[in-house]
């Protein structure tokens, strides 16, 4: 399991071991893995990495699908986060099929609005049409602007709606890659 590197970024898997560190919240440890430059902010949402050790240690193919470290590789600072929510699996729209993932990922402040979550995600797309992915799903809070500006650009479709418990409403969108 290899890093994907795009022109600016670096988007690292974090191992099973800096899952473990961040779920834990062990700041020192998750730096010594993860890196260094590793934000504060990095802790803040230390439950979804413990969501993806447990789908992880649960199924190793998981593995190459869970949480990447966006590090900026002028300066190695950590700059976000992406991951996928589960293995690439068979996704009907309306009568077709597609192998998909639905993808969540997050820049943090002040990196935002530079360009970087459309590059992690169009990076990781690369790579990951080469492991047989046809297309990602992306559940968007109709209030987050600079999200929905994204899925224009990835050419995604709107194709419902929900409510999510932790983050409320979210349409959801589909863009082949």
């Amino acid at each position: 399991m290899i890093d994907i590197q795009t022109e600016r970024l670096n988007l690292r898997l974090v191992p099973l071991t800096g899952l473990a560190a961040t779920a834990a919240k062990d700041r020192r440890a998750a730096r010594r893995i993860i890196g260094e430059k590793l934000p504060e902010v990095w802790f803040d949402e230390a439950w979804v990495s413990e969501l993806r050790l447990k789908q992880w240690t649960a199924d190793p193919a998981y593995g190459p699908w869970s949480i990447r470290a966006i590090g900026f590789k002028t300066t190695g600072e950590i700059i976000g986060n992406m991951n996928c929510h589960h293995v690439p699996m068979p996704f009907v729209l309306h009568g077709e099929t597609a192998i998909a993932v639905e993808m969540g990922y997050t820049i943090f402040e002040p990196w935002r609005r530079r360009g970087f979550a459309l590059e992690a995600i169009r990076g990781f797309t690369k790579w990951a049409a080469t492991q047989g992915l046809e297309a990602i799903v992306l559940s968007v809070s109709p209030e987050n602007t600079a999200s929905l500006g994204l899925t224009a650009k990835l050419g995604a479709t709107k194709i419902g709606s929900k409510i999510d418990e932790i983050n409320g409403p979210e349409d959801i969108y589909f863009a082949r890659i």
